[in-house]
């Protein structure tokens, strides 16, 4: 992405990342810890709810379907608002 992501953005990329590379190990047949990547995937989970918690709290009504719709959505309010931008990087980076 090309703007400066917030906490929140920035915390879901780096979960999904460490959950990704233990899904190519799984592909490769190499031998994993069940128990980590579960875990892997509980801090993604808890990365993303909080995430769509710091956008909900500021657009209520604002809905998307993928992760280009959401980064779209990010980008506009960042565009045509800094206040509300500044904003949510604040509580994101509170959470």
């Amino acid at each position: 992405m090309s703007l400066l992501c917030p906490s929140a953005l920035a915390s879901l990329d780096e979960s999904l990342a460490v959950a990704y590379e233990s899904l190519r190990k799984i592909e490769a047949a190499e031998s994993i810890d069940v128990t980590e990547v579960i875990t892997q995937f509980e801090t993604a989970a808890e990365s993303a709810r909080k995430l769509r918690a710091a956008v909900s709290s500021e657009l209520p009504h604002a809905t998307w379907e993928n992760r280009e719709e959401l980064d779209a959505i990010i980008e506009n309010k960042k565009s045509n608002g800094n206040k509300w931008y500044f904003s949510f990087l604040r509580r994101t980076k509170q959470q």
